[in-house]
């Protein structure tokens, strides 16, 4: 489903153990990084720093990934720090399609929030812009989607990002 963005919430079921977990920055791809600068961006990085991959999880991720209906869940909990910033991009999803043998097209992201929102706070998605969440609001988006965030506050930005497909149709 083309343009695909829906925004809900949940009752927040976690504790906060994700903040001792190990985090790292995955590199962003040079031609993502010439088109930010031609943008004027000028950080020395882009992104905060994840962790994921074939890290354990805490067993209460699956129950989030139910709730936003996505199948084959990947995980990623997502740390942005003061000052950090992903410019407006479309997810690429290269890994996942190719580990779960899907198209692009079949691929949704789910965005969760771990935290209330804080002041200087900031997502976007097609060009709206979201603050004043609360701990479990979260957001599902299709793979066509433009998003940017950022945290130019002095407290961090938690979320966990579920990467996923629909049984069916979202």
């Amino acid at each position: 489903m083309k343009d695909y963005v829906v925004q809900g919430h949940m009752e927040p079921n976690w504790t906060d153990t994700y903040k001792q977990f190990e985090y790292t920055r995955q590199p962003i791809k040079d031609e993502e990084i010439i088109k930010w600068r031609s943008m004027g961006y000028t950080h020395d990085s882009f992104s905060g720093v994840m962790y994921g991959g074939n890290n354990p999880m805490p067993e209460w991720v699956h129950s989030v990934a139910d709730r936003l209906l996505l199948r084959n869940p990947g995980f990623v909990f997502y740390k942005m720090s003061c000052m950090e910033v992903m410019p407006p991009h479309e997810d690429h999803f290269e890994t996942y399609c190719r580990v779960f043998k899907v198209n692009r097209e079949q691929v949704y992201r789910g965005l969760v929030m771990l935290e209330d929102w804080k002041p200087g706070h900031y997502l976007e998605m097609s060009k709206k812009a979201y603050t004043s969440w609360n701990a479990g609001d979260y957001f599902v988006w299709s793979a066509d989607v433009e998003h940017a965030a950022s945290n130019i506050g002095s407290e961090p930005r938690w979320t966990l990002q579920i990467t996923g497909t629909f049984d069916g149709n979202p």
